[in-house]
């Protein structure tokens, strides 16, 4: 089976030329072991539920409809663990990729792949991986629309540039394999009100996505966090 990796994302924005706040945001938490993310689970609810108690809400906790002292609550009940962010400069964008619905899916598959890349390469580089590990690295992704077998294309595009590297034929560039043994992928497309750790990585994506909007880049100065930017 190998050593099980967790991932959970969820985006915060609009990857349209149209978004106002001129970014699109994909955020969320990585787990190294089923304890510690059971651990972050269960501090996650303790929190949500502190905060219905206190106003009355029921539902699933949105950041959209929090005030910002009840997402700071959320948002520290986590902040302990491995976190990651993608920011995506959406006028830095060709137009062709934001003129059609499968290449915008097409543009966020990368961002995630290489989120995840990025972050894997990481914990090798800091000893808390070896380069030899068998790995299966569950990826959990807030429902969306996807491309055409987006699922199978996502799943199968990480796993290939982590067990095999992958040559850029027109640049001319080899990107090597991250690792030497068995790498195993799953995705899985979840509805959040069922998955607190999608609505902990709302809340994460929401935090980054407004500290563009409103420029305080102090909101992304966050312990344990690997933050990217695009293109």
């Amino acid at each position: 089976m190998g050593r099980q990796i967790y991932f959970f994302f969820d985006d915060s924005g609009v990857l349209h030329k149209n978004e106002q706040s001129g970014r699109f945001v994909y955020a969320g938490y990585v787990f190294l072991s089923r304890e510690e993310l059971d651990s972050a689970k269960r501090k996650y609810i303790h929190a949500n539920k502190e905060i219905k108690k206190s106003t009355g809400m029921s539902g699933e906790l949105k950041a959209a409809g929090l005030k910002p002292v009840h997402k700071r609550s959320l948002f520290n009940s986590v902040r302990e663990y491995e976190s990651l962010s993608a920011s995506v400069d959406i006028s830095k964008v060709y137009g062709h990729i934001l003129a059609e619905k499968k290449s915008i899916c097409r543009y966020k598959d990368y961002i995630l792949k290489i989120c995840i890349k990025t972050k894997l390469v990481e914990f090798i580089q800091n000893g808390v991986l070896d380069s030899s590990d068998d790995v299966d690295i569950r990826v959990y992704i807030d429902e969306q629309l996807t491309a055409t077998n987006g699922y199978y294309d996502l799943r199968d595009s990480i796993r290939e540039e982590l067990q095999h590297g992958i040559v850029s034929w027109n640049y001319g560039v080899v990107h090597p394999k991250v690792f030497r043994s068995a790498v195993q992928v799953s995705i899985e497309y979840c509805e959040s009100k069922h998955n607190y750790l999608i609505q902990a990585s709302d809340i994460l994506a929401n935090r980054i996505w407004t500290s563009y909007r409103i420029a305080r880049p102090e909101l992304r100065e966050i312990s344990n966090h690997m933050g990217l930017t695009f293109p």
